[in-house]
């Protein structure tokens, strides 16, 4: 089994995020500002945006406001689509990457080389622990769980798929 096969398998059970809130507005600011985190790296569609709608709620807009008072940030998406990518960029006020397949690193690379920051600076917050929070772990970052902010709307399949993906988060306290 190659390197990459046997750290995705051991990253596997050790997907637990650092903190594991309901809502990105949950997120201590002064605690990771204490940490030395210096930026943080957002995941777009049910993290800090409705998927596909382009628009923030008015506590995440306002919130995001006290963000950039202390901190660097960027979003990182596996989207593909360029004209809603676009559009969310200029609806938060920061970079927006698309295309990051995540958990893959490359993109977080380039973000940090453009940032002049290496990996224990940054926070990576998203609502998946097999993208979001795998990447994370990966680079050695703070990581921040969130709930996906449709949770209510999702279909029965995705809210399934989403246990599935959560239980990863615990087979490695139970062994």
């Amino acid at each position: 089994m190659g390197d990459f096969k046997k750290q995705g398998i051991n990253m596997l059970f050790k997907l637990k995020a650092d903190y594991i809130l309901r809502h990105v507005t949950e997120i201590d600011l002064q605690d990771l500002k204490s940490k030395g985190v210096k930026a943080l790296l957002f995941d777009l569609d049910n993290t800090i945006m409705a998927p596909r709608t382009g628009i923030l709620t008015d506590d995440i807009q306002n919130w995001l406001k006290e963000v950039k008072k202390d901190f660097q940030i960027a979003v990182v998406s596996n989207n593909r689509k360029e004209s809603y990518l676009e559009k969310a960029s200029k609806t938060i006020g920061c970079p927006v990457y698309g295309k990051a397949e995540k958990p893959k690193r490359k993109i977080i690379y380039k973000i940090l080389d453009q940032m002049n920051l290496k990996p224990n600076e940054i926070a990576i917050i998203g609502d998946r622990p097999l993208t979001d929070i795998w990447v994370g772990k990966r680079l050695g970052t703070i990581t921040i769980l969130v709930d996906p902010l449709m949770k209510n709307k999702e279909p029965l399949v995705v809210k399934f798929l989403r246990k599935i993906e959560r239980s990863f988060m615990y087979i490695h306290e139970e062994a």
